[in-house]
C-alpha cells in the first residue's frame, strides 16, 4: 500500500549513505526501516480482511479504513518515539534565516578544494600510498575532510573507502565529547521527507476508502 513511498525513500537512503556521516545515514534508514515494516502490517492485514468470507462488502471497506487509521496512529508514536514531532512542526512553520558568512568557513572551503584540486589527478591507489597512514589514522582532519566534502559525481575513493572514513570522523566527534552530534540539515530534511510523504500517502488511501474509490499499491 505504500510502495510509491518505500521507492522513494530508498532513494533517500541511497543519497543518505554516499553523503552522510554513518550515525546520520543509520538514523535516516532506521525510520524507513519502520516504514517498511508498517507497509508489511498494512498489506498483511489488507489481505486478511480480503479473504475472511464473513465480512461484506461495506464491512470490508470499514475494516480497511480502520486498519489506514491505525497505520497512522502507528506513525505519530514513531515521530514520537524518534523525537521528530517538534522538528517536523518547526519545518513546516520555520522561515528560514540567510546563510552567516564565517570568514573561517570560506577559508576552510578554499583549503579544502585546492587539496582536491591537487588530489584530482591521482588514482585512488596513489592517495593511499601516499596519504593512507595518515588519513585513515585521523591525524589529518584537513585532507578527511576534504575527500569526505567532495561535490557529487567527484569522489576521489571508493565507497567501502568513504564509509570507513565516515566512521573514523564520527568516532573523532564522538571522542571530543560530541557523544550525540547534530544532525546534518539534509539528514532532518530526509527524514522528516519520508514522514511526510507516509502521512500523505495514508491520508490520501483513507480519503479513497471514505470514497469508495481503493486504489491497491
Amino acid at each position: 500500500m505504500l510502495k510509491d513511498v518505500i521507492s522513494k525513500a530508498n532513494l533517500m537512503i541511497t543519497d543518505a549513505q554516499q553523503h552522510l556521516a554513518i550515525q546520520e545515514a543509520d538514523a535516516v534508514e532506521k525510520v524507513y526501516i519502520s516504514i517498511v515494516n508498517m507497509n508489511n502490517f498494512i498489506n498483511k492485514e489488507m489481505e486478511r480482511i480480503e479473504n475472511d468470507p464473513k465480512l461484506s462488502h461495506g464491512k470490508r471497506s470499514t475494516a480497511r479504513r480502520g486498519v489506514i487509521e491505525q497505520a497512522g496512529r502507528k506513525l505519530e508514536v514513531l515521530k514520537d518515539q524518534s523525537n521528530y514531532s517538534e522538528l517536523i512542526q518547526e519545518s513546516e512553520t520555520a522561515i528560514p534565516e540567510p546563510p552567516k558568512e564565517d570568514d573561517n568557513a570560506i577559508i576552510k572551503f578554499l583549503r579544502e578544494r585546492e587539496i582536491r584540486d591537487r588530489l584530482f589527478n591521482m588514482t585512488e591507489a596513489q592517495i593511499l600510498s601516499h596519504f593512507g597512514e595518515s588519513l585513515f589514522d585521523g591525524k589529518n582532519q584537513l585532507l578527511l575532510n576534504a575527500i569526505l566534502n567532495a561535490p557529487p559525481g567527484f569522489e576521489m575513493l571508493s565507497e567501502k573507502n568513504l564509509r570507513k572514513l565516515r566512521r573514523l570522523k564520527a568516532r573523532t566527534l564522538t571522542k571530543n565529547g560530541a557523544a550525540k552530534p547534530k544532525f546534518d540539515s539534509t539528514a532532518n530534511a530526509l527524514i522528516v521527507k519520508i514522514f511526510s510523504l507516509t502521512k500523505s500517502e495514508l491520508d490520501r488511501l483513507r480519503k479513497d476508502e471514505l470514497a469508495g474509490t481503493r486504489t491497491k499499491k
